[in-house]
């Protein structure tokens, strides 16, 4: 027969675990400017971000989403509205911009009910519609997956809620075909190719296109000494940049088996 003590001892290590399991979901957690990786030229264009969307409209959207899912916290809302956020930063980027999450979408999707203040949003921020674009099959298209997962490690850093709204990062090898071009290919031509530019974001794209341009030349001086590459295992969660120099290097001499060995440095379901 059990008794109440060890009734009550299960009854409070469950809510013990759960409280725990949840409080990385607190809105107080979440990361300011939008969890920028210190030193990633994006100032102007968070600002642009931030300015174009009015408290009035997303306060309308949070309380039509928040009615219409009385089984999410308005706290998780938040951090869905956060990572939409990043979404469209990338968008202001990114000639393309695939949709990875269902919830990260639905809040979009909330968003587009509000035509005309989405409308003044898209025209304010990108000078044009920002397009509704889902991508919501169970296998996405890897390499445009890849090149989504390389962008944002650069940007961003990568939470408990990021790894689990967005999925697997770094799971799959960058297009094999682009790294091996990029040596070949002018500045100019990478951005009419794959970039947006614009006036407040043009040392963002500048930036990245080094970093690419930075990580392959070390991802080829490494395979000289060590055919295998050999990379630090960085933190769960923060800035996991390091992470896309090891998926250059092994996208560009190892595609065929790139999970084989990203998955040594890659984390997964967390």
């Amino acid at each position: 027969m059990i008794s109440i003590s060890a009734v009550l001892l299960t009854a409070i290590i469950f809510l013990t675990v759960n409280k725990t399991k949840k409080k990385y979901l607190l809105k107080e957690n979440i990361p300011s400017n939008l969890g920028l990786i210190k030193g990633v030229p994006a100032d102007k264009i968070l600002v642009k971000l931030e300015d174009s969307i009015s408290y009035e409209y997303t306060n309308q959207v949070k309380k039509r989403y928040l009615s219409d899912h009385p089984d999410i916290t308005e706290d998780e809302y938040e951090w869905r509205l956060f990572e939409l956020k990043r979404y469209f930063l990338l968008n202001s980027v990114m000639k393309s911009v695939p949709m990875f999450s269902p919830k990260v979408d639905a809040v979009w999707h909330e968003m587009l009910m509000f035509t005309k203040q989405y409308e003044t949003f898209s025209e304010s921020y990108m000078g044009g519609m920002l397009h509704h674009t889902p991508n919501l099959e169970s296998d996405p298209e890897p390499q445009q997956r890849a090149f989504f997962d390389w962008i944002f490690s650069q940007l961003f850093e990568i939470t408990q809620y990021t790894w689990q709204v967005w999925g697997d990062f770094f799971h799959y090898p960058l297009d094999a075909g682009l790294l091996r071009t990029i040596s070949s290919l002018s500045d100019e031509q990478l951005k009419l190719r794959y970039f947006r530019v614009s006036s407040e974001n043009e040392f963002l794209v500048d930036y990245l296109i080094t970093q690419l341009r930075s990580q392959l030349e070390k991802a080829q001086d490494l395979y000289l000494t060590n055919k295998k590459g050999k990379f630090e295992r960085p933190a769960i969660y923060g800035d996991l940049s390091g992470l896309s120099m090891m998926m250059v290097f092994y996208s560009y001499f190892y595609f065929d088996e790139y999970w084989n060995y990203a998955k040594e440095y890659a984390y997964m379901n967390n």
